[in-house]
């Protein structure tokens, strides 16, 4: 159901390298994802669940995921001596002495796991054969204290809904830049010259090698890709670390590109709506699906699928008194004609979690409509 929740006081638990960059990007500190925790999964299978709902399997959870980890925390978990990072630090060790997937720029997922990941239907949290290698046999994450952006900001469930979701969502692309842009600089750094740049030719980069499939490693392409440094990956991600450890974010501003200067504006831009509890002016009843009903209540999903909401029925009944006229007098009326009081701050979570929307057309100082952020469309729940 939707209830009044408000953000933690506590910060996200960001990795430690990355937490003042996202920061500084922000301007404040980043609110922790309370209703999502790795230590207490809210995603598995539990008593009393409404039918329809999505599940992980324990096995697994969110982490039948392979990422890439660029060469710079590849550097700062082999570095690691705490025995918290044991685990992770032997399973990139191997990963590195078999040399598939071991480029300059990172400890790749490699491409057959792209491959299985992106078409096979439903395999999120469900695959136990893609699970991470740096997942321990407990259920926890090895590399936790530097795994990577796209690990460290997803999330199966919002404090804030939607808001939350596009926040995040933007911080992973921003991170996946940076990651991009400092491993190239760090090769560069290193004179390795243009070996990286041929192994992110699009043209093979999503092709799987034999190698990943128990052959052998072509090893003239990899003495290519190496140099100098063959023999000696360890040695270079290390060194990559070192290179990196130092910057403050001005100095990430300075290496990066554009694509990074523009996706830290719309990061702050996404911070500013999290962080704010300010309503529009004039709210529209948004498009939303109903996967299902129970006890006077719907079962709505709106921005994921992972985190919908049970609404009682009276509440969506009177959803269609927000057609864009003043908030206030949707409200008014909502008391009047249904005798429903429904609270501000209610009103916000729905906004939040995208079952109300901005009027574009009369509140020129709203939010943007999230569908230009690429959030999925659905279909329009029915009222009476």
């Amino acid at each position: 159901m939707i209830v009044e929740t408000a953000s933690g006081s506590e910060e996200a638990p960001l990795p430690p390298l990355y937490a003042p960059w996202l920061r500084a990007v922000s301007g404040g500190p980043i609110p922790r994802e309370t209703v999502a925790t790795c230590d207490r999964c809210v995603m598995l299978p539990a008593e009393g669940q409404p039918p329809g709902a999505e599940f992980f399997l324990p096995a697994v959870k969110c982490c039948a995921y392979q990422p890439t980890l660029p060469g710079f925390l590849a550097g700062r978990i082999l570095g690691d001596a705490d025995p918290t990072m044991a685990y992770g630090r032997r399973a990139l060790e191997r990963q590195i002495e078999r040399r598939v997937g071991v480029v300059p720029g990172g400890v790749k997922s490699g491409a057959v796991f792209n491959l299985l990941f992106t078409l096979t239907p439903n395999v999120f949290g469900r695959a136990p054969d893609l699970k991470c290698p740096y997942l321990t046999d407990g259920g926890d994450c090895g590399v936790w204290r530097h795994r990577p952006g796209v690990c460290a900001t997803w999330f199966c469930k919002h404090v804030r809904g939607e808001t939350g979701f596009r926040f995040w969502r933007l911080a992973d692309k921003l991170f996946r830049a940076v990651e991009s842009d400092l491993s190239l600089w760090c090769a560069a750094k290193m004179n390795l010259g243009k070996s990286e740049l041929r192994d992110l030719d699009p043209v093979n980069a999503g092709r799987p090698h034999v190698s990943e499939l128990g052959g052998p490693v072509d090893a003239v392409r990899y003495r290519e890709l190496w140099g100098n440094w063959e023999g000696r990956e360890k040695e270079f991600y290390r060194a990559a670390a070192a290179l990196v450890e130092p910057l403050a974010w001005n100095g990430v501003l300075a290496i990066c590109g554009p694509r990074v200067t523009i996706l830290s504006e719309l990061v702050r831009d996404a911070y500013e709506h999290l962080v704010s509890d300010a309503l529009p002016d004039r709210l529209r009843l948004a498009t939303f699906a109903m996967s299902g009903a129970a006890d006077g209540k719907y079962r709505v999903e709106s921005y994921s699928p992972y985190d919908p909401a049970l609404v009682p029925e009276e509440l969506v009944h009177a959803l269609r008194y927000f057609d864009g006229r003043p908030t206030e007098e949707a409200l008014t009326a909502i008391l009047t004609e249904r005798n429903l009081r429904v609270d501000l701050r209610l009103v916000r979570r729905l906004v939040d979690f995208g079952l109300l929307k901005t009027e574009p057309d009369v509140e020129r100082n709203a939010r943007p409509d999230t569908g230009a952020s690429g959030f999925p469309g659905s279909v329009r729940l029915p009222v009476r």
